[in-house]
């Protein structure tokens, strides 16, 4: 994984810092980064601070 103080752009693959699936960011907007991934065949989407998302590289 790669150290939390990289910035995220978008298209990079991101994790929670809690832990999770990996997602990549699309966009960021005044509520935070908004990214995709993938449950199984279902798309999923949701908006995440950036100081909860981590990197992967």
């Amino acid at each position: 994984m790669a150290e939390e103080t990289e910035k995220i752009e978008s298209g990079d693959v991101v994790q929670l810092k809690s832990g999770g699936p990996k997602m990549t960011a699309e966009s960021h907007g005044n509520s935070g980064w908004h990214c995709k991934w993938f449950d199984g065949t279902d798309l999923k989407h949701g908006t995440f601070f950036a100081k909860s998302l981590i990197k992967i590289v």
